[in-house]
């Protein structure tokens, strides 16, 4: 935990999509000041098909989710935000007003697997 997910559409080159989770993975480590050891980011793509908004809103909109144990503070999850919606702008291309961002805040005793809890 933390734990990043990606939706993305438009698909920037393989070297953009690897780069792009390499430094939003560094950037959880900075900005939470955790072990690089910690945390996973994950990107998904799904073609436009599969996608819909409002007609005034870029269909290549990007959804990213982070879920993170509550506790941290608001200033401190500001700064994360900021920093993967810039690094999505600039790996996608995609208008930061058309990036949208959540924080699942999920109590430690909810979260099962890897090294944190046992099965």
């Amino acid at each position: 935990m933390p734990q990043v997910v990606i939706h993305i559409s438009k698909t920037p080159d393989e070297g953009a999509k690897s780069a792009l989770v390499k430094e939003i993975r560094e950037a959880i480590s900075k900005v939470l000041q955790l072990d690089i050891n910690i945390g996973q980011v994950i990107l998904y793509e799904s073609p436009l098909a599969h996608r819909k908004t409002h007609d005034k809103r870029d269909p290549h909109f990007v959804f990213v989710e982070t879920f993170m144990y509550p506790g941290r503070d608001p200033a401190l999850k500001n700064e994360l935000m900021e920093r993967f919606i810039m690094l999505i702008n600039r790996y996608t291309n995609v208008d930061p007003k058309n990036i949208h961002a959540i924080i699942h805040e999920i109590p430690e005793v909810n979260y099962f697997g890897g090294i944190m809890k046992r099965h």
